[in-house]
């Protein structure tokens, strides 16, 4: 069949056009235990904000989750304050893999594959880093709150006074701002705090370029939310 530009652009237009990867929102609840290893002080410094802009904001998270009644411990933060600022801060993110393993198999003739487990690849959120890298001494942080550097124990991820885990939310939306796709992250954990780069910039070449950080996430697995 040769290539219709009229029926393609007509496919395209009956489906509202392209889909925009820029229009996203990445909800990150924080676990209480998590918020109280970080600190009071530095959330405040990094919020610069007045507490009741954010009012509503653990409502506005739990309804993006679907629930009303919040009775997900995991999908609902301990500081709304510092989830919205993340979503804020968010530059890109990736919607989750999934891979199916799959096992050679010979009955009769050629051999074939079955597939006998699921496998979810790390995912990475990438974050604008404010002058003070309060950003990445959160999640510094957070790594060392799973295992910490002085016992190299690790936590019980559930447990009532230690859970890390939470659950991601990785939303797309179309053009008027409806949720068309919804990556739902269980059991999610920090897992990489990459290398960061540092460099001088070169003469004539205008100012430095801004400084991300790129933090990888494990998960249980991911479904539709």
């Amino acid at each position: 069949m040769s290539f219709s530009p009229n029926l393609f652009l007509s496919n395209v237009r009956a489906k509202d056009g392209l889909a925009k990867p820029s229009r996203f929102e990445v909800i990150l609840p924080i676990p209480p235990y998590i918020n109280q290893f970080v600190g009071n002080s530095i959330i405040e410094k990094i919020l610069n904000f007045p507490n009741s802009v954010f009012t509503d904001v653990s409502n506005a998270i739990g309804s993006a989750f679907g629930r009303t009644g919040g009775s997900d411990e995991q999908s609902t933060s301990a500081n709304s304050g510092m989830s919205r600022y993340l979503a804020l801060q968010c530059e890109s993110a990736e919607l989750p893999g999934k891979t199916l393993q799959t096992a050679d198999v010979k009955i009769y003739g050629p051999i074939f594959k079955v597939p006998y487990n699921v496998q979810y690849a790390d995912t990475t959120l990438t974050f604008i880093c404010t002058n003070e890298f309060y950003e990445r001494k959160l999640f510094d942080r957070w790594m060392e709150a799973i295992i910490p550097s002085d016992t190299n124990n690790l936590r019980f991820p559930k447990g009532v006074q230690s859970r890390y885990l939470t659950n991601i939310k990785i939303i797309q939306y179309d053009y008027q701002d409806y949720v068309c796709y919804c990556a739902h992250l269980a059991d999610s954990h920090h897992c990489d705090c990459s290398a960061y780069p540092s460099s001088t910039p070169l003469p004539n070449k205008g100012k430095s370029k801004k400084n991300d950080h790129h933090p990888k996430w494990g998960y249980h697995h991911s479904e539709r939310g």
